[in-house]
C-alpha cells in the first residue's frame, strides 16, 4: 500500500475551472459533495435566515445547479426549470415529453391535445390527493399504530386508484416508460459548460438549451433498464456529454450527436466518478466499470456485485488524489466499501486497472447517498441514518452512530458545508455534524420533505424540497 497521493484532477473540476468560482454547475459540486467555503446557517426553520421560498407545480428528486447567478433544475415529468437565483424568480420552464419534441400533423396535434387535456384533468384530481399520501405516510412513520392515519392512507390509496381507473392508463402515463412513484422522471441533476444547460429525463430524452431557454437540440435514447425508472445524473467529461438510461452514451454537447455507447455491466442509479491521468479522461462507475473518454472502450472491471439485489448501486463514487471510494449494499444481506487506487500511468492503468488498497464491510443496507470524505474520513451513510466514519488510507472503522430523529429514506448525500456536514432527511429534517474521528452533533433543523441534495455558494444554501426551491442564508 502506498500513502503518496500523486496529483490527478478529475476531469468535472477541470470543466467547471473555467466558471466563476461560486457555480455549482454538477452533480453534487463535481462529485464529490464538497463546500468548503460555505457558512451555512444552523437554523433553517428561522424565517429570518430563508431568503426566499418558490412554490413549485410539481416535484423532483434532482438537486438544482447554480450557473451564471442562474439555478437550473427538474420537475416531472419532464421539465426543465431556470430561476433567478437572487430573487428565486422563474425566468422559465420548458417541457420535454415527446409531443414538444417532434413535429406532427395538424390531426396528431388535435389527438395529442386531446390527450394532454385528458391527461391534465387526471393531474388537477390524482396529484393533490398523492401529495395528501405522501404526508400521511410519513406521519404514519412518525406514529406507527395510529389508526386514524392508518385509515387515512388506506382512503387516500384507494382514492387514486379508482381514479387512475376512471381516466385510464393512457392518460394519465401518455405512454411513458414505468418509474417508481417515488423516483419519477426527474431524477437527473442538471449539468452545464458555462454557455449551456444540458438534462436527462427518465422517458429517454436529453436535451441541450442555451440560458435563454431556447432548446438547441434533443435526443431520444433507450428506455431506463430498470422499472423503478432512472437517476444517472449527466456529467461533461472531456468535451463529451456523458449520459446513461441502459447503457453509457456520449453525446456531442453542441449538436447532441450520438459520438459512442459502452455496454452497461447491469443497472445503477447514479452517476460515474471521473479522473484524469497524463491528460486522459477515464470514468469510473459504481460498479466498478473503467471506460475510457475517448472512445467509450472499457480496459477493465472491477465488476462489483450486490448479489441479493444486483441493482443496488445507488450512488457515485468519490474520487480524492489517486484514490476512488465506493460503497454499496442491501438491506440485512450486504454491505461493503472499498477503496481503488489509480495508477501513476496511463499504461499501467490500461494494462492492469485499478488496485485494491481496502475492502471494508458496513452495516448491510442500501447506500443512497455517496461517500464523502474529509480530511482524511470516509463517511457514508446507509438508507437508515447509520452514519459511519472510516479511515481513508486504512479502511479502518472509527465509529458507527444511528442518527435518531430523521425518518423515512436517507435519499439526500451527505455534504460538507464549511465546516459542517449535512445530514439530509426524506422527512425534511437535518442533523449537522462535525467532521472528525468521533461523532459530534452540532445542530438540527426542519424544512419540508426533500430528496435532493443541497448545495451551497456565496453563503446561501439552495435546496430543492418536494414542494418548493428555498434560498437559506444569514
Amino acid at each position: 500500500m502506498r500513502d503518496l497521493f500523486f496529483p490527478i484532477v478529475a476531469a468535472s473540476f477541470v470543466i467547471a475551472s473555467s466558471l466563476p468560482a461560486d457555480d455549482v454547475s454538477t452533480w453534487r459540486n463535481g462529485g464529490n459533495g464538497l463546500f468548503p467555503e460555505a457558512k451555512p446557517a444552523l437554523d433553517w426553520e428561522d424565517d429570518a435566515k430563508v431568503k426566499w421560498v418558490t412554490p413549485l407545480k410539481s416535484r423532483s428528486n434532482a438537486s438544482p445547479i447554480l450557473v451564471g447567478g442562474k439555478l437550473f433544475f427538474t420537475a416531472e415529468p419532464a421539465t426543465l426549470i431556470c430561476a433567478d437565483a437572487e430573487t428565486g424568480e422563474i425566468l422559465w420552464e420548458k417541457s420535454n415529453e415527446y409531443g414538444d419534441l417532434i413535429e406532427r400533423t395538424p390531426e396528431e396535434i388535435l389527438k395529442a391535445e386531446a390527450a394532454k387535456m385528458k391527461a391534465e384533468l387526471a393531474a388537477k384530481e390524482i396529484e393533490p390527493l398523492e401529495r395528501d399520501l405522501y404526508r400521511a405516510e410519513r406521519q404514519l412513520r412518525r406514529k406507527k399504530g395510529d389508526a386514524e392515519l392508518k385509515g387515512r392512507v388506506e382512503e387516500l390509496t384507494k382514492r387514486i386508484a379508482e381514479l387512475k381507473e376512471k381516466h385510464g392508463v393512457a392518460a394519465s402515463q401518455d405512454a411513458k416508460p414505468p418509474a417508481h412513484d417515488t423516483n419519477g422522471y426527474s431524477s437527473y441533476t442538471p449539468v452545464s459548460d458555462g454557455e449551456r444547460v444540458y438534462a436527462c429525463f427518465g422517458i429517454g430524452v436529453v436535451v441541450g438549451y442555451d440560458f435563454e431557454g431556447n432548446r438547441i437540440w434533443h435526443k431520444r435514447l433507450e428506455n431506463p433498464d430498470h422499472n423503478w425508472g432512472g437517476a444517472t445524473s449527466p456529467t461533461l467529461v472531456g468535451g463529451k456529454l456523458i449520459v446513461r438510461f441502459k447503457d453509457y452514451h456520449a453525446l456531442d454537447p453542441a449538436t447532441g450527436e450520438q459520438l459512442w455507447t459502452a455496454p452497461s455491466e447491469g443497472i445503477v442509479f447514479n452517476a460515474p466518478a471521473n479522473f484524469e491521468l497524463e491528460g486522459k479522461p477515464y470514468l469510473i462507475t459504481g460498479r466498478g466499470e473503467l471506460i475510457r473518454v475517448a472512445d467509450g472502450e472499457k480496459p477493465w472491471s472491477a465488476s462489483y456485485e450486490v448479489k441479493a439485489k444486483p441493482w443496488c448501486f445507488m450512488n457515485t463514487p468519490s474520487v480524492v488524489g489517486n484514490r476512488v471510494y465506493f460503497a454499496h449494499g442491501s438491506e440485512g444481506q450486504q454491505g461493503d466499501a472499498y477503496c481503488l487506487e489509480i495508477p501513476a500511468t496511463v499504461a499501467e492503468l490500461e494494462k492492469d486497472g485499478l488496485k485494491e488498497v481496502w475492502s471494508a464491510e458496513t452495516v448491510k443496507n442500501r447506500y443512497y447517498s455517496s461517500p464523502l470524505v474529509v480530511d482524511g474520513i470516509v463517511y457514508l451513510i446507509s438508507r437508515d441514518y447509520d452514519l459511519q466514519a472510516l479511515d481513508a488510507a486504512s479502511g479502518e472503522l472509527l465509529y458507527e452512530q444511528k442518527i435518531k430523529g430523521l425518518t423515512g429514506t436517507a435519499y439526500p448525500s451527505l455534504t460538507l458545508a464549511g465546516g459542517v456536514i449535512v445530514v439530509g432527511a426524506e422527512d425534511g429534517r437535518v442533523a449537522f455534524v462535525k467532521p472528525g474521528k468521533t461523532y459530534e452533533e452540532v445542530g438540527r433543523t426542519e424544512i419540508q420533505p426533500f430528496r435532493s441534495s443541497p448545495i451551497f455558494a456565496d453563503g446561501v444554501g439552495y435546496v430543492r424540497t418536494q414542494e418548493s426551491l428555498l434560498a437559506i442564508g444569514d
